[in-house]
């Protein structure tokens, strides 16, 4: 009698996620998580987050006025540009324009819509791509409607300031910019 040996067939392996369904469950929803707060950080948050801020336009009366009133003096307009939609989630619309008012220079948006973001910020940029480049930082936006102005520091060398950059320092995006033109 001959002996037969028994080899064992070889088990079928099952993959994880067939033998652990709940793990795949797990992943599947760490990642939509991961994926939507983003979205609605950059998103739904600034649209629910929009300001309206008006300011005048910054006027200068005339030097050694006294005690009567003199007309004020107009601003010189040294450049200007007009903001930029850069796609669906970051734009604005409205007129930059960088004025001096008796010495005294100021960066001024008027009539203004711009994309909702957070930590945003006002660019002088050497640059006209919209990107931040070498920049002078004019501070936080204001608003996100309206027109306001910023005060331009006197040492700044305006030669240099090829556009205005909105840039959102949370998510490194320009939100929008201006390319500025002489006078």
């Amino acid at each position: 009698m001959e002996m037969v040996r028994d080899t064992p067939t070889p088990l079928k392996r099952r993959s994880i996620v067939a033998r652990h369904p709940w793990l795949a469950a797990l992943v599947a929803l760490a990642v939509a998580a991961a994926l939507a707060i983003p979205v609605a950080a950059y998103v739904i948050v600034p649209a629910l987050v929009k300001s309206t801020l008006t300011e005048s336009v910054p006027v200068a009366s005339a030097p050694g006025a006294g005690l009567l009133t003199a007309p004020a003096a107009p601003a010189q307009v040294l450049s200007q540009g007009e903001l930029r939609r850069l796609n669906a989630v970051d734009f604005g619309s409205g007129k930059v324009v960088v004025a001096d008012v008796n010495g005294t220079r100021y960066l001024r948006f008027q009539n203004v819509n711009i994309a909702g973001a957070p930590d945003v910020y006002v660019y002088l940029s050497d640059r006209t791509d919209g990107q931040p480049g070498r920049f002078s930082n004019l501070g936080k936006l204001k608003a996100t409607n309206g027109s306001f102005n910023y005060s331009i520091p006197a040492n700044l060398d305006l030669t240099q300031a090829k556009s205005v950059v909105l840039y959102c320092r949370t998510f490194n995006v320009t939100i929008t910019f201006a390319v500025l033109e002489k006078g």
